[in-house]
């Protein structure tokens, strides 16, 4: 092999080691989620909110611009969680145990075609829920994606089990029980900064 066929060869493998390595674009987005929670009884349908603190979201792209790999933490109050309904509140609270776990996190920590299959459109949202201490892997649905220059708008949707959670609520009277599957429903905004 000639020396100038073998310095082109050399040429051309670290040009394109260098482009595979280049860096990845970041980019931060500030977010708010307000959220609504609903149940079953056997007396009545009943429902709440409560808002998560303020939070950012990594987003990493490739040199194509597309995103790569998301990564949050959104965390809620436990205590914040309202129905209104005082007494519902206290009991609510008190299953949940929320002087020993006061925060509930959801930590999203995936690659960002685990989000969107088609590369554009997200639809489906893996993350870690950590509740009383426990952590349960969830995956929440994606709906109203809307996309606006530095803006962007969806609802997320998750059922959650109050047992899977082990959070247990006593029967009234033995007769009025609530049932297991708690809704989850998030109005998500994104800045980004």
């Amino acid at each position: 092999m000639s020396l100038r066929l073998f310095s082109a060869l050399c040429l051309t493998l670290a040009t394109s080691f260098c482009a595979a390595s280049e860096p990845a674009a970041s980019a931060t987005w500030s977010g708010t989620a307000s959220i609504t929670f609903s149940g079953t009884s056997t007396l009545h349908d009943w429902s709440g909110t409560v808002r998560a603190r303020p939070f950012t979201l990594q987003v990493t792209s490739g040199s194509d611009g597309r995103p790569l790999h998301l990564r949050s933490q959104v965390v809620i109050d436990a205590a914040e969680m309202d129905t209104a309904d005082k007494r519902r509140d206290a009991v609510m609270h008190r299953c949940m145990r929320v002087t020993e776990h006061p925060l509930i996190e959801a930590v999203i920590d995936v690659p960002a075609k685990d989000v969107a299959s088609d590369g554009k459109t997200p639809t489906r949202l893996p993350l870690k829920l950590q509740l009383m201490g426990k952590p349960h892997a969830k995956v929440a649905d994606i709906r109203n994606w809307r996309l606006s220059g530095d803006k962007a708008e969806f609802d997320l949707h998750c059922d959650l089990s109050l047992k899977e959670a082990g959070i247990v609520i006593p029967s009234v009277l033995w007769v009025i029980r609530v049932g297991d599957t708690i809704r989850l429903h998030a109005a998500v905004q994104l800045t980004r900064n």
